[in-house]
């Protein structure tokens, strides 16, 4: 490697005695790749002259010929180099300085070779940026991990199947927002910065602003000011947040995630699952895959058909075999989970047993997409009770592949009395050591107590939506700058 840059610093320099900038300002071209390719034929009927630019990716040197393919951020075209087209000289000094990665202004006539292969006949070149290292494993792929993540530039020369997460990525939120849009929803932006961080059970990172002297958190959700958007007469708003947690990092969690939440008034939880479950079916089909088949690490998934519907207790009573009706108490939870081999921790309270229970019995052997709603009201401090059942929350969930879960949605709670109350049962579970617990916001209760019409709400995780629609088994692979222990540390 420090041969091969040593090497390369010398062709540099050698362009920069004959005068030549190796990293000039400007360039000037005509067309995209693809739009040139395009254009091919009638370019090569009218004998056009015409400029592409982009990196040399491969170059063969035959003879008098120099084959050189050349890429933009949207295409390929084979570049072709006579040595009796530009001159002895040019074409000697193209092979001194000139490296793969390069990049190059090339300007010529389209035409094709013996091969029926779409070409540009070099007429005049111009270097844009010059390379000082090689690019990795002469560009037959990229495949140590570690280096992946940590040089994702590299990863993203090389590997052109990364390159296609991220444009599944991004579909996915054009799609989504284009979806959202059409509905009358409003796109919203909410502080980043939070003096209380509310709206899910996970532990936050911490700040301090030197100005005002005070601490401040950076959100782990969006809920609590999206909410308060409603309040203030905007019906139907969502946010892509990038959110924070610090909590573990695994093959499914990172400590900076992205994710769309939404809210609309005069709406309920049944009402969002419908909603929703029509946006993804449209998300998937955008992305170009086949609903009823949707490839997912050992399975193949069926998005098309209607999802089945099951409740939080019905699922534990067919893939646990218990009742959580007769879990009323810490001790009763603690026996469930000691029987099943669930691990406890002496700050878990009720609700985080019973969500950990699910989580290591329920959610593994459900493969097929999967609404799970009607959670046990320990489970989700900001949902509304049910009417008939106030053990049980308006809420629901989409579980799918043997255990992910994306699309969180319920019914808001909208009395102030109730959240008050739901807030201090949670600030006690802080107090008793339990770091996940929410934080007591007394400014959103003064909100709701202004008025919350019934309300619906929704999130999704666009980090685990991507990771299902291109079958990647890790969350770093749809992140482009996952975050990762630094190099001095391991």
């Amino acid at each position: 490697m420090i041969e091969e840059e040593a090497a390369r610093r010398a062709r540099a320099e050698l362009l920069r005695q004959r005068e030549i900038e190796p990293y000039p300002a400007k360039s000037q071209y005509t067309h995209t790749i693809t739009d040139y390719l395009a254009k091919f034929d009638q370019l090569m009927a009218d004998q056009t002259v015409e400029t592409v630019v982009g990196r040399i990716i491969t170059l063969r040197k035959h003879g008098g010929l120099t084959f050189l393919t050349l890429e933009d951020g949207t295409g390929r075209i084979q570049l072709v180099l006579r040595k009796d087209g530009v001159g002895e000289e040019t074409y000697q000094f193209f092979h001194a300085t000139m490296d793969m990665g390069d990049f190059i202004q090339a300007t010529g006539c389209a035409f094709l070779t013996k091969k029926e292969e779409k070409s540009l006949d070099v007429q005049h070149y111009k270097i844009l940026a010059k390379t000082l290292l090689p690019m990795p494993e002469k560009w037959h792929g990229l495949s140590d991990v570690e280096v992946r993540y940590r040089q994702r530039y590299l990863d993203l020369l090389s590997n052109p199947s990364v390159r296609h997460i991220f444009k599944v990525r991004a579909l996915i939120i054009k799609t989504i927002r284009q979806f959202l849009d059409e509905r009358d929803f409003l796109e919203v932006e909410t502080p980043v910065l939070q003096a209380i961080p509310g709206g899910a059970n996970a532990a936050p990172f911490i700040t301090h602003h030197n100005a005002l002297d005070i601490d401040l958190y950076l959100r782990i959700a969006p809920e609590l000011f999206l909410k308060r958007c409603v309040v203030g007469g905007l019906d139907r708003v969502y946010e892509i947040a990038r959110c924070f947690r610090n909590e573990g990092i695994d093959h499914a969690h990172n400590p900076e995630f992205t994710q769309i939440e939404g809210y609309i008034a005069y709406r309920d939880y049944e009402q969002l699952m419908e909603m929703l479950e029509e946006m993804l079916k449209e998300v998937i089909r955008a992305v170009g895959l086949d609903p009823f088949q949707v490839p997912f690490q050992d399975y193949q998934l069926n998005f098309a058909e209607r999802w089945e519907r099951i409740t939080f207790r019905e699922a534990m009573l067919r893939y646990a075999a218990l009742d959580i009706e007769t879990i009323t108490n810490r001790e009763a939870a603690v026996q469930a989970a000691v029987k099943h081999g669930v691990p406890v921790e002496k700050n878990h309270g009720l609700g985080t047993i019973i969500d950990n229970l699910y989580k290591h019995l329920v959610r593994p052997k459900i493969i097929q997409p999967t609404f799970i709603y009607d959670y046990p009201a320990q489970l989700s401090p900001l949902a509304k009770k049910k009417a008939d059942d106030p053990r049980y929350v308006e809420m629901f969930q989409l579980v799918y592949g043997g255990g992910e879960e994306n699309m969180k949605s319920f019914s808001e709670l909208n009395d102030p009395l109730d959240q008050e109350a739901r807030f201090q049962e949670q600030q006690a579970a802080r107090e008793a050591g339990d770091d996940e617990a929410q934080f007591a916001d007394d400014d959103y209760v003064t909100a709701l107590k202004h008025g919350l019409p019934p309300t619906a709400g929704f999130g999704i995780g666009i980090d685990r939506l991507t990771a299902l629609l291109t079958n990647s088994s890790n969350i770093k692979e749809v992140i482009l700058f996952p975050t990762l222990r630094p190099k001095s540390q391991e």
